[in-house]
């Protein structure tokens, strides 16, 4: 019959133990999430998977099926609160899973290094790895609100710790693996990849620790039954087509005459979705320089500090004599960073989650290993000293493992004060719960006097979403379009000034959702009546018909089509009518002087012309663009002839201006005081 200590050693080393320690991770973390979760809608991509899982509908490439069809399931099965926070709140859930698969994976890789250990101190050391995690920045701020990375991030966590379940204790050479031993990993790496393409850099790695752990063959049976089962997830991606034809914003009507196609259910549309085709330019192996490098590493520092940079580097020196953990970690590291150089995007920092991940688990593994040097040193000591004595030397030796494993934990306890600190110091800048603009903003846009069929426009995708998200969930004037830049591939979808153009065609009311004064190239902007958080604007399509016709060409492909004057109290406002013939390249700053008579520059306006929303760099080959300059007139001007000299330059760097050509647009004006 078992004695109690006995009895009780196997309770604290059961596996379900682990797992209730696990839970308890897990919930930790669900606790901060929910404490800083997002309450509402949101802009960006998080407002777009607030309403695409619920139709269920077609995400932005590459689609995220699985992603899309668990959210869906997951919405509709928790019927609280409103949809947007549902899909928040997966974030947080499924984040908080994959803080507790991280703890699980920890654990089992200390327990490998060191299988003389403390179970306490493992444990210990692989909560501090998790939390590590759990609150660092990058992964806190995408757990809290709708987005795909934390389901991406369990599943990384998943795929390394079946990995490691499939090291042998001991692994001959000989040794074949077989479809028992990588089923789950198979499956698992299938799944992954039906929901983050970028799934598919771990399978290097994978594979080559598990050929360094001892497997050296499979058989041919074997290995084709675990690509079909990896391979079988694949099918979520056919619930694209499937589900095109019912989604209603896979084609949007902007007139009688045109419908925009934002998804091409074709067999080539679908393939171009799902391998992220539009993204392909943003891949530039060639633009990686120093600044990029610097950049990454500092996310790094940003996530963990450098106290925890130091424990990272303690143990991946440890992992040094265990290649096949070394391989996996490091290998599916440098895989994940490497990509992510050459991948250049606005919210690069998100893909460096999965490294995060990893570099919490050498966290883990350098607490333990310090823990483990300095409680050696601290019982040899203490072993020394006692032996000295003829009675308590032998006594003292049979406790010198319960001495050390004491000591391991007492030791490693206190890196639990990098997560701690992380906790402190990133909470401001991750929490969401304050977040409501979104909702604000568009909740007053919407209860507007808007006109019927008009189209919204930005310039920014971003901007729109939530506007998507009350129309397809809420049901909200259904009957408003809101557009921006590459809504489609169509040539005039490309900028926001060829937007205006395509929504001035269509023949419905437009309305700027937010102030866009380059725009007045084209179009004439008047402001509505102010709402608390948003400023919207009328846009009429602007006469470009100067009042007095020229054709002056200024250079660089440039001609100046002819001028209108409208005479203030003390100012003169002067359109200039450009026309270009072919792409200026270039942001070009455009000036209009008055000149007297006798040469002497009386006053000057400078600007770029189109701003930040429609520059010269943007303006396309035959359009027609009116560029207005205000004139201040000196109070003290004396009546007499002037002229006006309009041109373009550009500015290469600051104080280097590089004239592109100028003309004068009249040579003779009559100004008097009035």
């Amino acid at each position: 019959m078992q004695n109690a200590p006995d009895i009780m050693a196997q309770i604290i080393n059961s596996r379900k133990t682990e797992y209730l320690i696990a839970a308890g991770v897990g919930a930790a973390a669900l606790a901060v999430y929910l404490a800083t979760l997002a309450p509402t809608v949101l802009f960006a991509d998080g407002g777009e998977f607030q309403f695409v899982p619920w139709l269920p509908g077609i995400a932005h490439p590459t689609g995220y099926p699985l992603y899309v069809l668990a959210g869906w399931l997951f919405s509709h099965a928790f019927p609280v609160g409103e949809v947007a926070w549902r899909m928040n709140l997966f974030s947080a859930v499924t984040g908080a899973a994959a803080v507790a698969m991280v703890y699980l994976l920890a654990r089992e890789i200390i327990a490998r290094i060191f299988p003389a250990g403390s179970p306490m101190a493992w444990r210990v050391a692989a909560v501090a790895g998790a939390f590590s995690f759990a609150f660092g920045q990058a992964f806190w701020s995408q757990a809290v609100i709708a987005e795909v990375y934390s389901l991406h991030a369990l599943f990384v966590a998943l795929i390394f710790r079946l990995t490691v379940r499939c090291f042998p204790a001991d692994a001959p050479a000989s040794r074949a693996f077989t479809f028992r031993h990588g089923k789950w990993l198979a499956l698992a790496m299938g799944l992954s990849l039906a929901h983050h393409r970028t799934a598919v850099l771990m399978i290097p790695a994978v594979l080559l620790a598990l050929w360094l752990s001892g497997w050296r063959r499979i058989s041919l049976p074997d290995a084709a039954k675990l690509l079909a089962l990896g391979a079988s997830p694949a099918v979520l991606y056919l619930y694209l087509p499937l589900i095109a034809p019912f989604v209603p914003y896979t084609e949007l009507r902007l007139s009688d005459t045109r419908t925009l196609v934002l998804y091409q259910n074709t067999v080539a549309g679908f393939f171009t979705h799902i391998m992220g085709g539009v993204f392909n330019a943003d891949v530039r192996p060639s633009a990686i320089g120093f600044n990029r490098l610097a950049e990454s590493f500092g996310f790094l520092r940003q996530q963990f500090g450098w106290g925890g940079i130091g424990l990272a580097a303690v143990g991946v020196f440890r992992l040094r004599k265990h290649l096949p953990l070394l391989a996996l970690t490091g290998g599916g590291l440098l895989a994940f960073w490497a990509f992510n150089l050459v991948y250049f995007i606005g919210d690069i920092f998100v893909l460096f989650i999965p490294c995060w991940l990893i570099v919490s688990l050498w966290v883990a593994t350098g607490a333990f290993t310090i823990a483990d040097r300095l409680a050696a040193a601290l019982v040899a000591r203490k072993r020394a000293r006692v032996a000295e004595g003829p009675v308590f030397g032998g006594a003292f030796s049979r406790l010198d493992v319960r001495m050390r494993h004491l000591a391991q934990l007492l030791v490693v306890s206190v890196a639990l004060l990098l997560p701690l600190t992380l906790l402190v110091t990133r909470y401001s800048s991750v929490n969401q719960r304050p977040n409501t603009i979104a909702r604000d903003a568009w909740q007053e846009i919407l209860s507007a006097d808007l006109p019927e069929n008009a189209i919204l426009l930005s310039n920014d995708r971003n901007e729109i979403m939530p506007l998507w998200y009350y129309q397809f969930v809420e049901k909200k004037r259904t009957d408003l379009l809101g557009i921006f830049p590459l809504i489609t591939p169509a040539p005039d979808m490309r900028n926001v000034g060829r937007v205006l153009d395509a929504a001035f065609a269509a023949g419905r009311p437009v309305i700027f959702i937010k102030p866009m004064d380059g725009l007045s190239l084209k179009a004439d902007v008047t402001p509505l009546p102010p709402l608390p958080h948003a400023q919207l604007f009328r846009a009429e399509k602007a006469n470009l018909s100067p009042a007095v016709p020229l054709s002056l060409a200024v250079g660089g492909g440039l001609r100046v089509t002819g001028y209108t004057l409208t005479r203030g109290e003390s100012s003169l406002v002067v359109d200039v009518f450009w026309e270009t013939d072919a792409p200026l390249g270039d942001d070009l700053t455009s000036f209009v002087h008055l000149v007297g008579a006798d040469g002497t520059g009386i006053t000057q306006s400078d600007h770029r012309p189109g701003g930040v929303f429609y520059p010269t760099g943007l303006w396309q080959p035959g359009e027609t663009l009116r560029d207005r300059h205000t004139l201040a007139l000196p109070d003290t001007l004396p009546p007499g002839d002037y002229s006006l000299v309009a041109g373009l330059y550009r500015q290469p760097q600051p104080g280097v201006i590089e004239s592109v050509g100028e003309a004068v647009i009249t040579a003779k004006l009559q100004l008097t005081n009035r």
